[in-house]
């Protein structure tokens, strides 16, 4: 029988760990772990490696993004995957997640996120690994989205423009 697989979840909102707890063991997965902030879950992280980790972005004492950077510089944690949820679809909080590939705005469809879960442990990769599912390609998803709710808006194509060449700066 294989070994169950280690998932990480940090959220500063006790519902939304319950609900995404139990919605993972719904779905088969049994060796699930909650932590309400970047700060708790590298606390956990000292003596445990999960599969996979996923985390929001705004919480107190240490928010995603630091999560993330922390996770980077640890040799041992650094090839864990991270999907990243967040409340915020603003083009600030995009720029911040040029490093991240695997991120979903909430709400977060329940199919959806099963969907990256599987993709990401079934490759097992890292989430910034060249294999990934291309950022620019998600960027130009967001872009036909939002541009559907508010054509021709001037200073949302400045914002994708702008984001479209840090990522090319990056590449």
């Amino acid at each position: 029988m294989a070994e169950p697989i280690k998932i990480l979840i940090v959220d500063d909102d006790p519902g939304i760990r319950l609900a995404l707890h139990d919605f993972l063991a719904q779905n088969g997965f049994t060796d699930v772990t909650a932590a309400a902030n970047g700060h708790d879950a590298l606390v956990y992280l000292r003596s445990n490696t999960p599969q996979l980790i996923i985390s929001d972005i705004t919480m107190p004492q240490m928010d995603g993004y630091a999560l993330v950077q922390a996770l980077h510089q640890d040799t041992r944690l650094k090839s864990v995957p991270v999907i990243i949820l967040t409340g915020r679809g603003e083009m600030a909080e995009l720029l911040r997640l040029v490093e991240v590939y695997n991120f979903l705005i909430k709400p977060v469809e329940p199919r959806a996120l099963l969907e990256m879960i599987r993709k990401v442990l079934g490759k097992g990769e890292y989430a910034q690994d060249p294999g990934a599912e291309h950022f620019m390609t998600k960027i130009e998803k967001i872009e036909d989205i939002l541009t559907k709710k508010k054509p021709r808006d001037p200073s949302l194509e400045d914002s994708l423009d702008q984001l479209k060449k840090m990522i090319k700066k990056q590449q």
